[in-house]
């Protein structure tokens, strides 16, 4: 934590704060293109090992949307239709809200988390993104 007495989410002095600490592979979550810049920046800086994982983008315009797929490792979808209509993903979890894996680091690690799960898994080769207009939210933004 950054600074316990005020809870401070700034995922860039995260991502620093991790390094000093000396950690190398780090994720990071970020809900703008910007920010998600940053943490690439010091990655190179800092000669680290970062997951890029978009959240929370629902309502981002097209131009931002896709400045966060070109820089994310791992976008969840929200009720994001921009989202939705850029990525071209390595994998996907889900179909309503689905999480994409936007890289080959990305969709290692979707698919080791996939060992945890208990229930059956289904894994199937197939154009992406898989979007049933039923299940999707209503009133993409």
């Amino acid at each position: 934590m950054l600074d316990p007495s005020t809870a401070k989410m700034d995922p860039v002095a995260g991502v620093k704060k991790a390094a000093e600490l000396g950690y190398k592979k780090i994720a990071v979550t970020v809900a703008f293109a910007d920010t998600a810049k940053k943490c690439r920046e010091l990655e190179a800086e800092l000669g680290l090992d970062l997951v890029v994982i978009a959240v929370h983008v629902t309502g981002l315009d097209r131009e931002e949307a896709q400045a966060l797929v070109e820089t994310s490792d791992i976008a969840t979808s929200c009720a994001s239709k921009p989202i939705r209509d850029l990525v071209k993903p390595l994998a996907q979890v889900g179909t309503a809200v689905p999480l994409f894996a936007l890289t080959q680091k990305g969709k290692e690690l979707v698919i080791e988390r996939a060992k945890d799960i208990k229930s059956p898994i289904l894994i199937n080769t197939m154009a992406l993104p898989v979007l049933p207009e039923h299940k999707q939210p209503r009133d993409l933004k």
